[in-house]
């Protein structure tokens, strides 16, 4: 079954725009294919990878203890035979890459210069971090706190790598957002920008009246206790979790805190 990651990252225009340059990167190279799962055969399928490559075989661990000489009639060989091959470039078409990049350049001997990968995460930890997210079916959650937000402002609190991830694959344009705040913003970046919207210092929050902060961190518990016992104390403000958790996993974190 495909991921949720992979269904993802393939309809983003980001993605496809990045495999049509590394397509044109390698065309008329002699390629290396690395990874014969479902994931290649849904990539062949749509963006017609073997017909568009000189593909001299395609090397999987599933081949390793088979008697497989072929694959979607490509040449099938193990890992550790792919020093036998003549091609220009390796090209990895698994989505979980790091592993595979680990054992091709310490096991196998590899210079990075050869791989080239289908999947690259434009965001630090951004295939961790989005299936974190449908772990905690924020797809399914979203759209409801859209309608609870029609027509409120709000302001995201926490400008991170997680927000960024948000921003990236899950449309917001419902939720009236009129700024990102920060701790950070209380020391630079103030009257500036994140992710297009305006960049607010926490003590700023009251003076531009939201109605409700939406704290867009992975770990808020300790968040909404300072705004709400602390910068936020006394005011008419609504504060909640943007991805809301189920009561095990936030028992868990209050305890690892």
């Amino acid at each position: 079954m495909l991921s949720k990651y992979f269904l993802a990252k393939t309809k983003l225009d980001e993605f496809k725009n990045h495999l049509e340059i590394l397509l044109s990167e390698i065309s008329g190279k002699r390629i290396l294919l690395y990874g014969a799962g479902e994931g290649f055969i849904e990539l062949n399928k749509r963006f017609d990878l073997i017909k568009k490559l000189d593909i001299v075989a395609i090397a999987d661990k599933k081949f390793e203890n088979a008697n497989v000489k072929s694959f979607l009639n490509l040449k099938a060989i193990s890992p550790e035979k792919i020093t036998e091959e003549n091609y220009d470039y390796i090209l990895v078409t698994n989505e979980y890459t790091a592993p595979i990049l680990n054992y091709l350049s310490a096991k196998v001997g590899i210079c990075e210069e050869k791989i080239k990968t289908v999947f690259v995460e434009d965001i630090k930890e951004e295939r961790a971090n989005l299936n974190y997210l449908f772990k905690h079916k924020f797809d399914k959650t979203l759209p409801k706190l859209i309608k609870k937000l029609k027509n409120k402002k709000v302001v995201f609190y926490g400008a991170g790598i997680y927000l960024e991830v948000i921003m990236k694959y899950f449309d917001i344009s419902g939720i009236n957002v009129i700024g990102i705040a920060d701790k950070k913003f209380e020391i630079y970046c103030q009257n500036e920008e994140f992710l297009g919207y305006k960049t607010i210092a926490p003590s700023d929050i009251e003076n531009i009246k939201p109605d409700y902060v939406i704290v867009t961190t992975k770990n808020y518990i300790s968040i909404i206790e300072d705004l709400y016992f602390d910068l936020l104390k006394g005011k008419k403000i609504k504060i909640k979790p943007l991805v809301k958790k189920s009561f095990i996993t936030l028992v868990k974190e209050i305890w690892a805190l």
